[in-house]
């Protein structure tokens, strides 16, 4: 599929499903299943004790950012989450939590500081959305340079 073909069809997806974040999930998972993530990645963030933590793409005038799944070490775990809230929203039922999608654009729209979390074994990090896209703004699709080391 072109770009501009791929293009399209995000801005379709995203205009016609009620739920913008589901919308946005499901349109990185399709990019992700269809093998073309690398051509489409502006940047990516990583840690450099744990590896990738985020990945950002851009579709058009679209820029999606993935964050991968984590799991906190016990101690982090039990700080930050309750038995009821680990039972339903991780991936194990204890300490394994989804990565999420982020519509980037909408994101800034808020204002400074506002982002995403990236999260690892050791830490926490908030990715400002407006910073994202200063990072990626002369950025081509497929050649995303050097990551930001969090």
């Amino acid at each position: 599929m072109r770009d501009d073909d791929l293009a399209a069809w995000l801005s379709n997806l995203l205009a016609a499903h009620e739920n913008h974040s589901e919308a946005t999930h499901e349109a990185y998972q399709h990019l992700e299943n269809a093998g073309v993530l690398s051509r489409l990645t502006v940047h990516r963030y990583i840690c450099a004790r744990c590896g990738p933590l985020a990945t950002v793409i851009r579709v058009g005038t679209h820029t999606l950012a993935r964050t991968k799944d984590y799991k906190y070490g016990r101690g982090l775990n039990d700080a930050r989450s309750v038995p009821a809230a680990r039972a339903s929203n991780t991936l194990d039922g204890e300490r394994h939590w989804p990565g999420h999608t982020f519509d980037v654009d909408e994101l800034a729209e808020w204002g400074e500081g506002v982002g995403f979390d990236v999260h690892c074994r050791h830490q926490t990090t908030t990715v400002a959305a407006r910073e994202v896209l200063a990072t990626t703004r002369n950025k081509l699709p497929g050649h995303p340079g050097a990551p930001t080391i969090l």
